[in-house]
């Protein structure tokens, strides 16, 4: 089975109006296998937006992005977190971890992964991957949390560029660890509390 890993073209489609991002990102999302397992969680959820952040969402490269955006500056134009929801395919978490981290390393020449682990947030059990890149000389590193519920990953993916991955990982840790599904949940939507 071919996992999706879909996760990583958020650092560069949230920037479509800077070319060499929107080349990158175009470069790796060519060699996505088609989308047919993502969009697909019905689950209402919540995540705590960071002070000065916005949201929004974007479609792109098939995808039903939520975006959770850092303020931009001419530093730091791109800094962001996303979620985004697809089928597992039967797989067991462990299973869709390793499968997903395959892709990366299999799609993206540069990919190094950086580590892996455990993560709970609100009594959901998840898993968490990171790992750095350079596509088209763009220096970034990002880290994915996989939430499963019902054979669906929700997934949290947050990314900024390898000088700020330090800085921005506490952040970025504290969003994930706020991930929190709601009780009442018939249809896909996102409740995002500022907290």
């Amino acid at each position: 089975m071919r996992i999706i890993f879909v996760f990583l073209v958020l650092l560069f489609g949230a920037t479509a109006c800077k070319t060499k991002y929107r080349k990158a990102a175009d470069e790796i999302a060519a060699k996505v296998p088609e989308v047919t397992n993502i969009n697909v969680g019905k689950d209402e959820y919540s995540l705590y937006v960071p002070d000065g952040w916005t949201t929004r969402h974007k479609y792109a490269y098939g995808i039903d992005f939520y975006y959770l955006d850092a303020p931009q500056t001419k530093d730091d134009p791109n800094t962001n977190i996303n979620v985004i929801t697809e089928f597992m395919q039967n797989l067991s978490l462990d299973d869709y971890l390793k499968g997903t981290i395959r892709s990366v390393q299999k799609n993206i020449p540069s990919a190094v992964i950086l580590g892996q682990g455990d993560i709970v947030a609100n009594g959901t059990k998840g898993v968490w991957y990171s790992y750095k890149m350079e596509p088209q000389g763009i220096k970034a590193t990002l880290v994915s949390y996989i939430f499963p519920k019902n054979g669906i990953a929700y997934v949290v993916t947050a990314g900024t560029q390898t000088k700020d991955a330090i800085r921005y990982r506490g952040i970025f840790d504290n969003v994930a660890k706020s991930f929190k599904f709601s009780h009442e949940s018939t249809l896909k939507s996102k409740v995002v509390a500022n907290n």
